[in-house]
């Protein structure tokens, strides 16, 4: 038995060893059509998943405060109906992004796949202002929305990373830890 459960735990610290461990990302800025260009259009298909652009409009529109902090070419801003939201059919663990805007408040959520608020920020676009880098996380996103007060025609966020732990990488840190608590408990036990 115990030959047995050592060549098991071996195996495991093998696949464990050569398994992806680390979070996985995509990034947008609206640039290129691989980082988001064609979004307002189209789904953009990306190694985590399906990622969809919802309300909004690309823009080159920009504050002194947004460009202090890295915006440049193309953002993703609200639409005419002053919201936007970045849907993904795959679930997300943190997102980090730059915003700006011409002035009002700016109000941003990361939403599970109900549409409950798993994390927020919410504050102003007025000169100034802090302009980010924000991350937003929670275990479980499928999508970014944001809005900005009636009246104004800019809030958009740009240099977006999403990130997500692959699940093969979880399932087998999990797997591992359950091995050790076994072996744990017969050692434990035979003690």
């Amino acid at each position: 038995m115990k030959k047995y459960i050592k060549t098991l735990f071996m195996a495991a610290s093998l696949l464990l060893a050569t398994s992806q461990t680390f979070a996985a990302s995509v990034f947008l800025d609206g640039d290129s059509l691989a980082t988001g260009s064609g979004l307002v259009s189209s789904p953009l298909n990306t190694s985590l998943g399906q990622i969809s652009y919802v309300g909004g409009e690309l823009s080159t529109f920009t504050d002194p405060d947004f460009t202090a902090v890295g915006a440049s070419g193309n953002n993703f801003n609200i639409g005419d109906n002053l919201t936007a939201e970045l849907i993904f059919d795959f679930d997300v663990s943190s997102i980090s992004f730059i915003f700006g805007g011409n002035g009002g408040a700016f109000d941003i959520f990361a939403r599970d796949i109900n549409g409950n608020t798993l994390d927020f920020y919410s504050g102003t676009t007025e000169n100034g202002a802090f302009a980010g880098p924000m991350t937003l996380s929670g275990m479980g996103i499928r999508s970014l929305f944001w809005s900005d007060d009636p009246g104004w025609n800019f809030a958009a966020i740009d240099n977006v990373t999403i990130s997500a732990i692959p699940v093969p990488a979880a399932a087998w840190l999990f797997g591992s830890a359950l091995l050790g608590f076994f072996g744990y408990a017969r050692k434990k036990a035979n003690a």
